[in-house]
């Protein structure tokens, strides 16, 4: 019975960084929804619960775009677990988490655009306020700049500079190399030249993309072959 529940407490560290990150690469996320589903928070220490709160900030948004019925329990879990981990975080990464969650409140109802909206713009300009070599919250804070229309104050042009900043960063941190945040960051720099209409821009950034990650199977399959039509 011990070994058991031994075995059962320890399930939440099998996947490593890489391997999560492959999962990322090839669309399957079935490692990250068995890492983040069978995880028990009680028994993180500080630096695995910092690290959960990261992949759960990725995989909450995914569940949501495909309708997931366990969407609202995920997002509930994952604002939970930053309110109870505020103590650890940084200001800044407090900040760009939250502000995300209420992102995500706007994903889970449109009608919320105002309140959750606001808010999420908000934290995530503090983020970048608290700490502006966070890159986390400076790709947070991009996506924000991204998504926001312009006539709410949002602008492409001020989201490709937080990206590329955030890139910059990212690749001088050995850390980030094989988490999904920095590919991530990587398309949102493509797609952000796409959306300025600098499509020959958008396709190089793609083809330095995949020098870096030959195996991003939605670039290399999906994204840039669309972007080589145009």
């Amino acid at each position: 019975m011990f070994i058991l529940l031994f075995v059962s407490g320890l399930c939440f560290a099998q996947f490593t960084d890489k391997q999560l990150y492959n999962g990322y690469m090839t669309q399957d996320l079935t490692s990250w929804r068995e890492y983040v589903g069978t995880a028990d928070w009680q028994s993180m220490s500080a630096p695995e619960r910092t690290r959960l709160i990261n992949y759960e900030y990725g995989l909450v948004p995914v569940e949501i775009d495909r309708g997931s019925s366990e969407s609202r329990r995920m997002l509930d879990t994952y604002k939970a677990h930053i309110e109870a981990h505020k103590g650890t975080l940084t200001s800044s990464q407090y900040a760009a988490y939250m502000s995300a969650a209420h992102a995500y409140e706007y994903l889970l109802d449109k009608s919320r655009l105002l309140s959750e909206g606001l808010s999420a713009f908000q934290l995530a300009a503090k983020a970048v306020e608290e700490d502006p070599a966070n890159p986390v919250a400076l790709s947070l804070k991009g996506n924000v700049e991204f998504y926001t229309p312009a006539i709410f104050g949002g602008s492409k042009k001020k989201a490709l500079k937080l990206f590329l900043e955030a890139e910059r960063l990212m690749r001088q941190d050995p850390k980030f190399r094989y988490l999904w945040n920095y590919p991530a960051l990587q398309l949102c720099i493509a797609q952000c030249y796409e959306k300025q209409d600098k499509t020959k821009k958008a396709i190089a950034k793609c083809e330095e993309i995949l020098r870096e990650h030959p195996d991003f199977v939605y670039v290399r399959d999906e994204y840039l072959p669309a972007l080589r039509k145009k």
